[in-house]
């Protein structure tokens, strides 16, 4: 993942370049641009470490954001929704109330339909 490296250019290509430059130049005028392609070299490795790292660090967060995904997933299911909140409440709501012998059957002793 992260950066595509067949972009970038590698240190053998760099190598290659400047020796280019230098076969163009000569060698004596090569030397007095040497110290600056020398800099620009190092940078260029101190560049490609931290590209290296900060892929690392993209790759581990990535893993990292897709375990968070599927662990919220899975406490999303077992999050009732609303409405069976709601449908819960009725079903206390309308839980039977308690019937006395007095309301079940009449004055002569009857049930009460």
């Amino acid at each position: 993942m992260g950066i595509c490296y067949n972009k970038i250019m590698d240190d053998d290509k760099i190598l290659q370049i400047t020796g280019e430059i230098e076969k163009t130049l000569g060698q004596d005028s090569f030397a007095t641009i040497s110290d600056k392609i020398g800099e620009l070299l190092t940078g260029n490795s101190e560049n490609m470490k931290i590209i290296s790292e900060k892929n690392a660090e993209i790759d581990k967060l990535k893993d990292r954001n897709d375990k968070l995904v599927s662990a919220n997933g899975a406490l999303l299911q077992k999050v009732p929704m609303g409405y069976e909140q709601n449908e819960r409440k009725k079903e206390k709501e309308e839980a039977p109330k308690s019937i006395s012998l007095k309301d079940a059957f009449d004055s002569k002793g009857n049930f009460k339909h």
